[in-house]
């Protein structure tokens, strides 16, 4: 599943796409690996995902064609989460897959919107995981410059206060395992959320692939959101 600037769905097969081609080589001549094949390796081969990411969401093509996709996609979430309550998501910043659109449009269409703070407000870290409820006109820029809510702090146990939690991803397979941006911080807060909520990554058609490696303390999610639709995973 593939997105170009045309909106169409097909896209030429890249070196940096390994969506293809799930057992990737790390360099030219390596053995292709697995990941149950690289316990040792395992912090080497996710940044190698993270940084072929990083190359494929900054290409000119993908850069070029971010608006329409996030467009399509942000029309297709909030008609999935019409009735929603509330919703747990991240405030993207770019190259990521736009969330605050969304954001702002469940705002205005009555639901409730819980997102990560990483600061306290004056450019200090937290060190733990904290929510506030998002406000459109009350937002300011975090750590790397996330965009954070301004409201009063939540303790992270405050995500069960939400039906649907979408969060961020890099790459997600069929299992529904994600390679994130690391520091793990939702695999932290994910085991606090209400039994029953679903989790859905949000990343573009291009990001679902055969397999990511994982860790053993990596949780699955139960959806990809992209910008045709919700795609279950697992």
């Amino acid at each position: 599943m593939t997105d170009n600037p045309s909106g169409s769905d097909a896209e030429p097969n890249t070196p940096d796409d390994p969506s293809r081609n799930p057992v990737h080589r790390v360099d030219e001549g390596d053995e292709p690996r697995r990941p149950s094949e690289l316990p040792s390796r395992m912090s080497e081969v996710k940044r190698q995902w993270r940084d072929r990411s990083h190359r494929s969401r900054t290409s000119a093509q993908r850069l070029a064609s971010r608006p329409q996709v996030d467009a399509r996609r942000t029309e297709a979430a909030l008609e999935e989460l019409t009735g929603v309550k509330a919703v747990c998501t991240y405030l993207s910043r770019s190259p990521e897959p736009d969330t605050l659109e969304l954001a702002r449009g469940l705002v205005a269409a009555g639901t409730r919107v819980l997102a990560p703070v990483l600061t306290d407000g004056r450019g200090h870290g937290l060190g733990h995981p904290a929510w506030a409820w998002f406000t459109p006109e009350d937002v300011r820029p975090g750590l790397w410059s996330i965009p954070e809510p301004c409201g009063p702090l939540l303790p992270a146990e405050s995500i069960k206060q939400c039906d649907v939690i979408l969060c961020s991803a890099l790459w997600v397979d069929r299992r529904g395992y994600r390679v994130g941006v690391g520091g793990g911080w939702y695999d932290r807060v994910l085991k606090d959320r209400r039994t029953g909520a679903p989790v859905w990554a949000v990343v573009d058609d291009c990001e679902i692939v055969d397999e990511v490696p994982r860790q053993p303390w990596d949780l699955p999610v139960d959806a990809a959101f992209t910008q045709t639709g919700l795609h279950p995973l697992g």
